[in-house]
């Protein structure tokens, strides 16, 4: 877009000086003198007041100096927006659950029928690298599970709530204690004072689950035993069920056999569902296709928690 006249007034007013200006702008001082004198002429007032040979800006001067500023900062802002746009056809997504991924496998069949030619490049990684990823514009989109989506405000959207649970060995005592009754949620001082000498098998820090146990043992400053840290939900619930120790599981894995004892706590915890992307991502028809179709995914396959 052509803006280099507007440039050309700029130049004058920051130099002062014609030969300067043209100097600056990579043209003859006779071609700078004669756009100034037909700019005027076409304003009907001059721009400049000519001092010794220095040009200062006139008020009406000023005002155009103002609005060409504005003019020039909206045409870059409009070409790199374009630029963006144009990129459009390769869709960078982050993921930071085995759940996300599982969405994602089913929906690009459809979204590949709407747009056959954009290209979609996937990483997975935790929540604090996949968010990371995101503030530096190095991924447009990523399907999460946050624990909170306040440090996302404005650049987020939540699917869905999910209930994390504690999981023990059915054959703990305290689990024996309470078998055939309802269970009670458990508070982290309760979840201490029956499993504090269990050990515990936890997911890797970094990871949405992580952050809300670390946040629930927070004011008992609990540190547990780690028999052994996993990112995958069922190594969890197979080593709970082998007794080999206790630990934490989305409300979807808790298994249906007996070897397994779940509890909610208290507070609840939840792992949230979500969309988190970059704060200057212009949402194109692709973008928005793809949010959609997770969107109806979520809604049709995720309501049983």
């Amino acid at each position: 877009m052509d803006i280099r006249y507007l440039e050309y007034i700029l130049a004058l007013a920051e130099t002062g000086n014609m030969t300067k200006a043209a100097k600056k702008l990579y043209i003859s001082q006779p071609t700078l003198s004669q756009f100034l004198t037909k700019q005027e002429l076409e304003l009907g007032s001059p721009l400049f007041e000519r001092l010794s040979g220095t040009y200062s800006l006139t008020p009406v001067g000023g005002l155009y100096a103002e609005y060409a500023k504005k003019v020039i900062s909206l045409t870059t802002n409009l070409e790199k927006d374009i630029k963006r746009v144009s990129n459009s056809s390769r869709i960078r997504i982050g993921t930071s659950a085995s759940s996300a991924m599982q969405m994602l496998s089913c929906i690009l069949a459809d979204f590949r029928k709407y747009y056959p030619r954009v290209e979609l490049v996937l990483s997975d990684d935790n929540l604090r690298s996949t968010s990371n990823f995101i503030s530096k514009g190095e991924i447009d989109l990523a399907f999460v599970t946050a624990n909170s989506l306040e440090q996302y405000r404005g650049q987020s959207i939540e699917l869905k709530k999910e209930e994390v649970v504690f999981a023990a060995p059915s054959s703990h005592p305290y689990c024996q204690k309470t078998s055939g009754n309802r269970q009670r949620p458990l508070t982290s001082t309760q979840l201490l004072e029956h499993f504090q000498g269990s050990p515990f098998i936890l997911q890797h820090k970094g990871s949405c689950i992580r952050y809300l146990i670390e946040d629930f043992f927070e004011t008992v400053e609990f540190n547990p035993t780690v028999a052994c840290m996993t990112s995958h939900v069922q190594s969890i619930c197979d080593m709970v069920s082998s007794n080999i120790g206790v630990g934490f599981i989305p409300v979807e894995y808790q298994p249906p056999h007996k070897m397994i004892t779940c509890f909610s706590l208290e507070p609840k915890l939840y792992r949230i569902h979500s969309i988190l992307y970059r704060k200057d991502l212009i949402m194109t028809p692709p973008h928005k296709c793809l949010i959609d179709l997770a969107k109806a995914y979520v809604n049709t396959n995720w309501n049983h928690f």
